[in-house]
């Protein structure tokens, strides 16, 4: 499902509401991924939980 390399538009529930924003996959071992935006420290997302709503390929692709 995820590409490492690729950039993903990520939402995820935080704080009581959804929020997303795009992250690059650094590594993925399913169900874990790491994320890294570049402006916050790198991420590590569990995809199989509650909280992990969905991701899709981003289109600001570089």
């Amino acid at each position: 499902m995820f590409e490492v390399g690729k950039r993903y538009t990520i939402h995820m529930i935080e704080g009581g509401s959804e929020g997303y924003s795009d992250w690059v996959v650094v590594s993925a071992e399913l169900p874990l991924i790491k994320i890294r935006s570049g402006y916050t420290p790198d991420r590590i997302v569990n995809t199989t939980s509650p909280m992990f709503v969905r991701a899709e390929l981003s289109p600001h692709q570089k």
